[in-house]
């Protein structure tokens, strides 16, 4: 789904864009941010209230102008605000994560948000790009919302404002669907208890006391998001016929991924160990021998993203990974000639029937799940054929390459591996940017 197209934006007009809702602002902010970068349209994205932090997105503390413009420059865009950390269920924040370990990785994820930025400082960052996007409401995640007397902060110079409705909402109760739901209930005149109804949705998107809250003399355009969790697929044209009606522009549709796509994770675990002086991937890393981190980390993110990933691949020269990765379930390829270099195991572990493959080495210890998951959906959230994890804006390991360049990864030779596809098409490569350099660190030497 083309948003920009199907919001009908026009991108010369529309210089400074505030969404307001719930039930999806945060991922059609950044999918606008993906497609206006195609355009080669250099954005900015904060907020006025919070927002989620997404990590790997490139993101700069508030006022530092250099690094703003050294990220725009590298990547089309960056993320602008004040990193608000929280504890989560364990009383741990997010900056003492590192200490707690890799073992809470599957548990309740760790909460960060970004801070609103006040006014001036949002008129600033203006003069730095083309496109500034601002998340200009909360709603906790949940898909329906009536702003409170203080909501939404949409700045002054905002030129076009996007209400944002999810449709999981419809035949669920006020008081499970809603954020403040006493608020909707009184708005609606209903009791909280009382289910959302499709005329209630196009009453708050269209009511200047709803979304339609302080937008003013300025364009306003709704979107229906989760239109693929609708029973009756008609449903989304009734409430678009209703507010259209008010002379609202309005449109359907969801942004969430197509779920048949077909994803493989494939590591790479035949290198000669030439400078270890052993078999390096057997060696113990916190305990736990390399390969079998890796594995074990291959194996958690296919097990968090059911559906997507539908399958795990090992390819190696060693018998006695070949045997614990098969006894794990995980399909192995095995390599006879690794003298030949990496573009052999890439080749071999190449999976034809797969949409797309995420390569991976199996010397990179510190790599956590985390950074996988992450780089999968930053390449699904974009339009790119390839996509890399990143360390100021420099492609490194992992790497995922769409079906469109097998070809390219099969005319590979010698220790030449993906990154001479990378940039060969530099403009088809989304960067997944994370903070710990250590997690790309390569292990040559015992430590």
């Amino acid at each position: 789904m083309k948003v920009l197209e199907l919001l009908d934006i026009d991108i010369k007009k529309s210089r400074v864009i505030s969404v307001v809702g719930g039930g999806g602002k945060t991922s059609l902010i950044f999918q606008m941010a993906e497609e206006l970068v195609a355009f080669e349209k250099k954005v900015i994205v904060t907020t006025t209230t919070h927002m989620a932090y997404e990590q790997g997105r490139p993101f700069v503390g508030d006022g530092n102008l250099r690094k703003i413009r050294e990220n725009i420059r590298k990547f089309g865009y960056t993320v602008v605000g004040v990193i608000e950390e929280k504890k989560n269920s364990h009383g741990i924040c997010d900056a003492e994560r590192a200490d707690f370990g890799d073992r809470m990785e599957s548990k309740q994820p760790f909460s960060r948000k970004i801070q609103g930025l006040a006014e001036e400082k949002i008129r600033e960052l203006q003069k730095e790009c083309d496109v500034l996007l601002i998340e200009a409401d909360g709603a906790k995640c949940l898909p329906l919302k009536v702003p409170a007397g203080w909501e939404p902060v949409i700045p002054e110079m905002t030129d076009l404002v996007i209400g944002v409705i999810g449709l999981d909402c419809l035949g669920k109760r006020i008081l499970d669907t809603c954020h403040r739901p006493e608020l909707t209930a009184e708005f609606l005149g209903k009791d909280i208890c009382e289910k959302v109804t499709e005329e209630d949705a196009a009453k708050i998107a269209a009511s200047s006391s709803g979304l339609r809250k302080n937008v003013g003399n300025r364009e306003y355009r709704v979107l229906l998001n989760k239109t693929d969790v609708l029973e009756d697929p008609k449903a989304a044209d009734r409430i678009l016929e209703k507010i259209k009606k008010e002379k609202i522009y309005a449109a359907a549709g969801s942004l969430k991924h197509k779920r048949q796509y077909k994803l493989a994770i494939v590591i790479l675990a035949a290198g000669n160990s030439r400078r270890f002086g052993d078999n390096k991937l057997m060696y113990p890393v916190e305990g736990i021998p390399m390969y079998r981190r890796a594995l074990d980390r291959a194996l958690l993110v296919q097990e968090k993203m059911k559906g997507l990933i539908f399958s795990a691949a090992i390819v190696t020269q060693y018998p006695e990974i070949q045997k614990e990765a098969t006894k794990l379930g995980v399909k192995t390829v095995f390599n006879s000639h690794p003298e030949t270099g990496i573009s052999s195991s890439m080749k071999l572990g190449l999976l034809p029937e797969a949409d797309a493959c995420l390569f991976m080495v199996a010397d990179q210890p510190w790599l956590r799940a985390e950074t996988l998951e992450g780089l999968i959906l930053r390449f699904l959230d974009s339009s790119k054929g390839m996509a890399a994890v990143s360390k100021n804006g420099e492609p490194g390991n992992p790497c995922i390459f769409s079906r469109k360049y097998y070809d390219s990864l099969m005319e590979l030779t010698g220790d030449k591996g993906g990154k001479r596809v990378l940039k060969a098409h530099p403009e088809d490569v989304v960067l997944y940017e994370i903070e710990n350099e250590k997690e790309l660190t390569d292990v040559d030497r015992p430590l």
